[in-house]
Formats: structure tokens, sequence, C-alpha cells
């Protein structure tokens, strides 16, 4: 099931802290296919045969840029549908986190996540937020952040802080594949459901 407009909203920074105890966690290492091993019409891949995910994807020629509004925040119910959720606060601190569609799909969602930084900022302080042994966050490159997580019925999240105000651009895989059309995040007072371009890269309407 994809996720919709419907199942986005914005909500409180005091939330955050809730959402993510509150959510049921994936169990660790299980991964459930479908008869076909598919998921959502891509292929359900095995992270132990692809080598190594983490490597710096290569730039791309048709890079968008879009606002993300300064301190907007999201909210949906873990596990109802595929998201790949963006948030900026004030100060330079960006959060990335994950949902998947498995309470009806039945199967996990496998992501692959990068965010960077032009060589005139910095990106530092990256951590995991309620991630499983299943999942990985870590510095592929100066100033980019990897993240991978295998999202079930719950949340996963990275956080990292960057030179306030800078601009990030994201990168992201599905199940291996580009999906820009899961990219959720509030630019110009909107909910925007899905990347112009992937990558895109997020100018704060504020520092």
């Amino acid at each position: 099931m994809t996720l919709y407009a419907d199942f986005v909203k914005r909500r409180s920074l005091g939330l955050w802290s809730f959402l993510l105890v509150a959510a049921p966690l994936a169990s660790a290492g299980c991964i459930i296919v479908d008869d076909d091993g598919h998921h959502d019409g891509h292929h359900v891949h095995d992270d132990q045969n692809d080598g190594d995910d983490s490597a710096p994807p290569t730039p791309a020629d048709d890079v968008r840029r879009v606002a993300i509004d300064t301190d907007a925040t999201l909210s949906t119910e873990p596990g109802e549908g595929v998201g790949i959720f963006v948030e900026y606060t004030a100060g330079g601190t960006w959060t990335l986190w994950t949902t998947c569609d498995t309470n009806t799909s039945k199967v996990v969602c496998s992501f692959d996540i990068y965010a960077s930084v032009d060589t005139s900022s910095e990106l530092i302080d990256l951590a995991g937020i309620e991630i499983e042994k299943t999942d990985a966050t870590r510095l592929v490159d100066i100033g980019v952040a990897y993240f991978h997580a295998e999202t079930g019925s719950d949340i996963d999240a990275m956080t990292f802080a960057t030179t306030p105000g800078a601009v990030v651009r994201l990168e992201a895989y599905l199940d291996g594949a580009q999906e820009p059309r899961f990219v959720y995040w509030f630019g110009d007072g909107v909910l925007h459901e899905g990347a112009p371009s992937n990558p895109l890269d997020f100018k704060p309407t504020g520092p």
C-alpha cells in the first residue's frame, strides 16, 4: 500500500520520542516476501549478495533544488505505508526516517539512503534512532552519510547535523531501485509527495 497524504500530517517536536517508543519493532533479520518475492513491484534483494551498498552514489546531472520548511515535522502510522521523510530543525539538525506498508503487504522495505553536503559545509554528529542490528548509519566519505534501514511495522531514523542552513542532497533507494516517489517533506507550507529528481537538493527556509 502506497502512503497517501491523508496518512501524513504535521506533528509537534515533542511527539517524536513517543512515536519511536510506541512503534512496534520489526523482528531483527526477518524479511517476509510474497509468493513471487516482490515488494510493490520491486525485487526484495538479499543484502548478503549485493556487495557494498554504502559506496557513495555517482553524481547526477539533473538534480532539482526544493525548499524545506525549518522546524516543520511529519507524522504517520508505522506499517501503514511506504515513506522516506525529511525534516530540518533550526540550527542544522536533519532527521530522515522511514516507514513501510508491512501491515498489509507482509513485506519489509529495504532502504538505502545517502545524504551529503557540499565542500563548504560540514556534516557531523551522525546517529541512528531506534535502529536494529539489520540497520546501519555511517559516514562513507567526507560530508556523505549513509543510512540502511530494514523497515517493517516500525520507524527507523537517522539524524545528523550540518552547518546551519546548508543545502543537503538526498538520494534514495527502495529494494535497490531509485524511488523518489516515496520522499515526503514540507516546503513553502505544503506537504510534498514524491521528489522531482533523485538525487534531490533540500534548501532550508531558515538556518
